[in-house]
Order: C-alpha cells, then sequence, then structure tokens
C-alpha cells in the first residue's frame, strides 16, 4: 500500500484522497510525508477511542501503532526509490499514477484477504458506520471526501493555490475500488475461497 501511494504522489498529478491531508501537511511542516501521515494516522488511533469508548477493541486498536509506524516509514522509503524514475511526458505521469492506483488496490485487497488488522484510516471509518449506523462503503466515500476537503483547504489557506492535490486524485477515488474488486475476483478465481465483500 505504501508503494502504491508513492507511485501515485510521485508522478505528479495529485495523492490518493485518503493521503492527501499528511501530503499537504508535509509541504506545510517542512516533515516528511511518512512523518506526517504517522502523526495524522495517531490521531485517527484516538479518534477511533473516542467514537467507540466502551466498545473499544483494545489488541486492534494497539496492533495499529506498530502497523501505522511501519507503513510511514515505508511511505519515506518508498518515495526516495520511486523518485528516482523519470517521468517524462504526460502520459508517462498518467500511466505511473495507474500503476501506483494498481498496486495501492493490491495492497488493499491483501489486506482485506488476510483478515488482518487495518491501518487507522479504515479502522477510524469502521468505527465511524458502528458509531453512526451507517453502511461502510457511504462512510468510507464520506471520510475520503472530508480528508480531501481539510487538504484543499490548508493548501488555499498556506500556499493560495492547490497543492498535491489534482486529476490523480479523482482518478484514484474512482479507480482504487475498481481495482480492489478485480484483485478479490482473482484471488477467489486462484483459491476457490469467498471473500468478505461477496
Amino acid at each position: 500500500m505504501s508503494l502504491g501511494i508513492s507511485i501515485v504522489t510521485v508522478a505528479g498529478l495529485g495523492t490518493t484522497p485518503i493521503s492527501a491531508l499528511p501530503l499537504v501537511s508535509s509541504y506545510i511542516s517542512g516533515l516528511t510525508f511518512g512523518q506526517t501521515t504517522l502523526i495524522i494516522n495517531v490521531a485517527m488511533i484516538l479518534g477511533q477511542l473516542l467514537l467507540l469508548r466502551k466498545n473499544v477493541k483494545w489488541l486492534v486498536l494497539l496492533l495499529q501503532l506498530p502497523m501505522t509506524y511501519f507503513f510511514s516509514v515505508l511511505i519515506d522509503f518508498s518515495m526516495s526509490w520511486v523518485q528516482t524514475i523519470d517521468l517524462v511526458t504526460y502520459w508517462h505521469r498518467i500511466a505511473f499514477s495507474m500503476l501506483g492506483n494498481v498496486v495501492l488496490a493490491l495492497g488493499v485487497s491483501l489486506e482485506i484477504y488476510s483478515k488482518a488488522a487495518v491501518l487507522p484510516g479504515e479502522g477510524l471509518v469502521v468505527a465511524m458506520a458502528l458509531f453512526s449506523g451507517k453502511p461502510f462503503p457511504k462512510v468510507k466515500v464520506f471520510n475520503d471526501v472530508m480528508l480531501v476537503v481539510l487538504a484543499v483547504l490548508l493548501s488555499y489557506f498556506f500556499f493560495k493555490e492547490l497543492q498535491g492535490i489534482r486529476e490523480g486524485t479523482i482518478i484514484s477515488a474512482i479507480c482504487v475500488g475498481i481495482f480492489v474488486k478485480g484483485w478479490l475476483s482473482l484471488f477467489r478465481l486462484v483459491t476457490g475461497k469467498k471473500t468478505d465483500d461477496q
């Protein structure tokens, strides 16, 4: 997932919706993309704690801390690696952004298929869904939109223009879910096992 996010970001056409706020925050603060991802993800863990209160599953919540740390470190590592790739034309950037979406969707699909503990971004959406009684997909869309809106507001407040959010952000918002379904269908075909999305 970290590699996919880095590929989309380095394409220079905007980052993924869930990474929009950390990326803009990194431009404002001077911290790395990984560092701001860590800070915002820790805030999302606290958000889960506030929403769930007595219903908190402490083991799941505590597992998110080391996962978030390694995820953030891997974002910085993959950013430094991917930035060495030379993208000459706009169409190279589009193709590279799409490759990032495919890689990100693979990571999300493996997370879903393995039934492993989720990262705080998804964990917060689960908590919001439980708190509101709304279905997960609707809350996920709402959460992603709010993260992008916050990133846009911060960008305009500090830079008077959009930074880190472009057409690639919209492409990611549309494509990642489609690619996740494709990867999960492939997993089912190869293993013969059903997944929770069915």
